[in-house]
């Protein structure tokens, strides 16, 4: 039987950088976002507090290290760091990862999703104002990317399929000439001494289905596949109306479950990554404007959860399967400990690939 790998989805956001200081004030890090979460009805569980008020620092190496020490207790295969490339050279929050490759031994496998989107001001309510702009300036900069990429990609611990180094991108359909990019970045690699680059494109509401045969895999981005995709037309309206004014967006997490859970879709014979999340909530992060996932229990996500690991569908990897998030407490899709439900996401993960493989 195959082992079950279970990817978690990992936001290297918690630590401090001179742009946030500037754009949101000095010593602002993703923790501020979380702190300034208010329930918003009877029982709402806001702000979250992770459990003993761990409120870590990913430019500090033994964060990093218990962060990895914590998930391979608990069974989860690897991290998917976030990696933020606006073009020319220009990264936001790469201090984590490239701790990992010159500084940390530590034996946990990972890889990296290319988050290619611009950053906009869209946080708590304000009106949209760019940030950072994410360009594409063609060769040059594909060349200049996989010259930074490789230094990961011959690290051990980076996760490859069939030899070659596994490559997330967020919107796929953005990249000009993307596939003359995967054949670049493939020749690169070959010439490396891998057998290609292994590109998975996340499906969502930014990217509504598999954009280009040169990719390996699609992943099912949670939950902005099932919000798009699986809603009726009148949750649609309603979700419509709930933007427009700045209302909560309150869904079903038993919905969002079934919906992962009995989806049929194929992609052209395309392997799929089935994605799930633990929950969602971004009330934190975007105030009355955010949605929340209502229903959320360790209970729910057991049964839902063994299910995701076990139910058979055409074309889906029976390898490997991806949460997000490990660390997006501002959205409430997090497995890290918080002071509600202390471990028991991750103590159901353990148990589930356990019983998956007997």
């Amino acid at each position: 039987m195959v082992k079950k790998k279970v990817l978690a989805i990992n936001l290297p956001a918690f630590h401090q950088i001179p742009e946030n200081d500037e754009w949101w004030g000095k010593g602002f890090t993703e923790w501020d976002n979380v702190r300034s979460g208010k329930p918003l009805f009877k029982g709402h569980y806001q702000p979250i507090v992770p459990k003993n008020h761990n409120y870590y620092d990913l430019s500090r190496k033994e964060d990093i290290i218990a962060q990895m020490r914590l998930a391979k207790k608990y069974d989860i295969y690897g991290f998917i760091y976030y990696h933020y490339w606006f073009g020319d050279g220009r990264m936001l929050f790469e201090k984590p990862a490239e701790m990992i490759r010159d500084e940390i031994n530590e034996d946990f496998n990972y890889c990296f999703c290319w988050a290619n989107d611009t950053w906009y001001t869209t946080w708590h309510g304000m009106q949209p104002t760019t940030l950072i702009e994410q360009r594409y300036p063609g060769l040059e900069d594909w060349a200049k990317h996989y010259d930074y990429l490789k230094t990961f990609f011959k690290d051990e611990r980076y996760i490859k399929i069939d030899n070659k180094p596994v490559l997330f991108i967020y919107k796929p359909n953005e990249v000009p000439d993307y596939d003359d990019m995967v054949d670049y970045w493939t020749k690169r690699c070959q010439e490396d001494g891998f057998d290609g680059i292994y590109m998975v494109e996340y499906i969502s509401s930014k990217n509504r289905g598999l954009h280009s045969h040169k990719s390996s895999t699609v992943y099912e981005f949670e939950p902005l596949y099932t919000m798009f995709f699986d809603v009726s037309k009148f949750n649609l309206a309603k979700r419509f109306i709930s933007k427009k004014l700045k209302m909560p967006d309150y869904q079903s997490y038993d919905f969002l479950w079934k919906s992962i859970i009995n989806r049929t879709r194929t992609y052209d014979g395309t392997t799929i990554f089935k994605g799930c999340t633990s929950g969602w909530d971004n009330s934190a992060r975007k105030g009355k404007q955010g949605m929340v996932m209502k229903g959320k229990t360790p209970e729910k996500f057991r049964e839902y959860f063994n299910q995701f690991l076990t139910k058979p569908r055409q074309d889906a990897s029976d390898e490997y399967y991806v949460i997000n998030a490990w660390n997006e407490w501002s959205e409430g899709a997090y497995l890290e400990p918080d002071d509600k439900d202390g471990y028991a996401y991750l103590e159901i993960i353990k148990d589930a690939v356990e019983k998956a493989e007997h």
